[in-house]
């Protein structure tokens, strides 16, 4: 592998990992300002997140985490991307740091993965029964379809961040693997 294969390759997931976020950015926001028919009386999603007691304050804490780990990814793309400028960096230190980093983009997005699903599993204080946070997002008798289009952009976009952090690792392991290669049959 080429060493300016490889920083053209942490160009682009430097890009993607931008724009998916810049997309969740815009989806956080919005999702912030979408009503909800709670109890008879419609509710910003941003009110009952953060000034009610309709949810639990566990469920304020993982939506905070979301929004935190959100603004983490796009620092993490913007990263890459600004490695991938740069030509400083030699081709072993290069492929462990691509073997480091996709490992901790799959961490990461594994950890919000689960921040999605205890999200979703947060049960919401209704009158006759409580409604969990991702059953509402599907009820079109509580919200509009926006909601749950949003909900699954989120989804989709963190499955797309454990196989980009997969891709990234393996192809950092393939190059270390290369590299080291060549020494050893000089040794």
């Amino acid at each position: 592998m080429e060493h300016l294969k490889i920083l053209k390759f942490l160009k682009i997931m430097g890009v993607i990992f931008i724009s998916l976020t810049l997309v969740e950015i815009l989806v956080v926001i919005l999702m912030n300002f979408t009503e909800f028919d709670i109890n008879g009386s419609p509710t910003l999603l941003a009110e009952f997140i953060y000034g009610s007691s309709l949810i639990s304050l566990t469920g304020t804490i993982l939506w905070l985490f979301l929004t935190i780990s959100v603004i983490c990814f796009f620092i993490l793309g913007i990263f890459l991307f600004s490695i991938g400028n740069k030509n400083k960096i030699e081709s072993a230190s290069l492929a462990k740091f691509i073997m480091i980093i996709g490992m901790v983009i799959l961490i990461g997005a594994l950890v919000k993965m689960n921040y999605l699903v205890l999200l979703g599993k947060t049960n919401i204080a209704t009158t006759p029964t409580p409604i969990r946070f991702q059953a509402a997002l599907y009820d079109f008798n509580i919200t509009t379809i926006i909601p749950a289009i949003f909900w699954t952009y989120f989804i989709s976009a963190n499955c797309a961040y454990i196989i980009l952090g997969i891709v990234i690792a393996a192809i950092g392991i393939k190059w270390n693997l290369l590299i080291e290669q060549p020494e050893k049959k000089k040794e």
